[in-house]
């Protein structure tokens, strides 16, 4: 089967960010599964993916726009200490969870911890960076319900008027 913006696909994937320095860390291969057209990968890598079968392979170049957007400053800022748990362990590095005024799960890091405040970052970890991204599909097969459901239940607008996006 053919992958299309209706597949379930896993890949085998590794990240070359120059250098050096790959994701994941250890430079070993990491197995990924996800809905095509949700908005889980960056989108020039969903349209990469297009067409490939089970165990073919590439490496495709993503500039930062394809992969996970430019750097936004607006997306760092400082808030209270008081904002986190007095029992809350912080240091820069630290990933955390919260929730958008969507009612969606987002992520930031912690860049900088001061005793009154603290400054996080809610960019991608890999924002602002080009990629090499070398990959193999593992399987694809036509995405059930059952994978879409997460997707479902988004109450944003764009979700609800059939669209997709990153989350």
């Amino acid at each position: 089967m053919k992958i299309d913006k209706n597949s379930f696909v896993s890949i085998d994937y590794l990240i070359n960010l120059g250098d050096d320095q790959t994701y994941p860390p250890d430079g070993n291969p990491e197995e990924i599964s996800f809905c095509m057209g949700w908005g889980a990968m960056p989108p020039g890598l969903e349209e990469s993916l297009i067409g490939m079968e089970e165990s073919e392979g590439k490496t495709v170049h993503l500039s930062a726009t394809e992969a996970y957007g430019e750097f936004d400053e607006e997306l760092v800022m400082e808030v209270p200490r008081s904002d986190f748990g007095p029992d809350a362990e912080l240091k820069p590095g630290l990933v955390f969870e919260t929730e958008n005024e969507d009612g969606q799960t987002v992520y930031f890091i912690v860049q900088e911890v001061n005793p009154e405040s603290v400054t996080i970052d809610f960019n991608h970890p890999l924002a602002g960076k080009d990629l090499e991204v070398s990959f193999t599909i593992r399987q694809v097969r036509e995405a059930t319900p059952e994978d879409l459901e997460e997707h479902q239940a988004c109450t944003c607008a764009e979700c609800q008027e059939g669209g997709s996006h990153q989350h």
